[in-house]
């Protein structure tokens, strides 16, 4: 079932500057492990919160709520939790997506794995 999910998803059709795969899942709850081609630098974490923090605002600019996001710096990447808790049904995967699409203007990224941790593969 490789990357089955990212299809189900739409991640497979996006246009993205890295590879991206949903590896597992958790819930309402999605843990974005963004991995850079070399060791993370301060400047990478503000890069990703501050596009993360852009597409938010975006979409609560259009009266839509994107959910709960939190991004932190963790050892070797950058971590982006995504609760979509509260956010109508036909709206969570243009935010799962819209994560991803968000980044493609992050230099260095070399690929962004979702719920890698979840301990719940398919």
């Amino acid at each position: 079932m490789d990357f089955e999910f990212d299809a189900m998803l739409g991640i497979d059709k996006l246009t993205l500057n890295f590879e991206a795969h949903v590896v597992g899942f958790d819930g309402e709850c999605f843990l974005y492990g963004v991995y850079f081609k070399d060791a993370v630098k301060e400047e990478d974490f503000v890069a990703v919160k501050d596009a993360v923090g852009s597409f938010a605002s975006e979409v609560e600019s259009k009266g839509l709520y994107p959910g709960y996001i939190d991004v932190t710096n963790v050892d070797d990447k950058v971590v982006i939790y995504l609760d979509l808790g509260n956010v109508e049904p036909e709206n969570t995967d243009a935010s799962i997506c819209g994560i991803l699409t968000s980044l493609n203007n992050v230099d260095g990224i070399k690929e962004v794995l979702i719920n890698e941790e979840s301990g719940i593969d398919f």
